[in-house]
């Protein structure tokens, strides 16, 4: 492998690295609720297709990091990723598990969703960003919430919860 060969494959696993860090960064955001967090993967233009929306990123992410009574936690997680790198633009398939405990009409239900996110990504001054976020629905599974952890049932007392704010025990290293 000659020098030019090396330095396009150092930016090609650089740029999939920083697409990546992208998705993590989304998936922490949006179960944090954190605005700051959450905004900071989008470009200034950016638009979102997410089922019952469809607008710019940045009320989206009003949305998302606000408090809900709807919505009492929520884990993403992002498994595969398929990127397709043309310069400072990029197109990618996300792969995404999303489990939440939501309250709908009264009830709460333990929900686990799989999709996947369809996006366009823009480098500028060296900085990827999201340009436009497509959600494709796969399935979901639905039921009552369990309750097994909190009826300490399970595996005994845990006292550390995940939360959707910045009492969230990860907040104390990572901020």
């Amino acid at each position: 492998m000659n020098m030019d060969s090396a330095n396009r494959l150092l930016d090609e696993l650089a740029t999939k690295q920083a697409l990546y860090e992208l998705s993590v960064t989304y998936c922490r955001g949006a179960d944090r609720g954190d605005a700051d967090l959450f905004g900071s993967v989008w470009t200034a233009d950016a638009q979102v297709d997410c089922g019952g929306f469809q607008g710019p990123a940045s009320e989206f992410v009003r949305i998302v990091t606000t408090p809900s009574e709807m919505r009492e936690r929520s884990f993403h997680t992002v498994t595969n990723h398929h990127f397709r790198i043309d310069g400072d633009s990029a197109r990618g398939e996300v792969y995404v598990f999303a489990a939440s405990t939501v309250n709908l009409g009264g009830e709460r239900l333990d929900q686990l969703i799989g999709g996947r996110y369809i996006d366009e990504y823009r480098r500028s001054g060296g900085v990827w960003k999201i340009a436009r976020r497509t959600f494709v629905f796969d399935w979901d599974i639905n039921q009552p919430v369990s309750a097994m952890v909190e009826e300490k049932r399970l595996i005994g007392e845990i006292t550390k919860r995940g939360r959707y704010d910045k009492d969230d025990p990860s907040w104390a290293l990572l901020g």
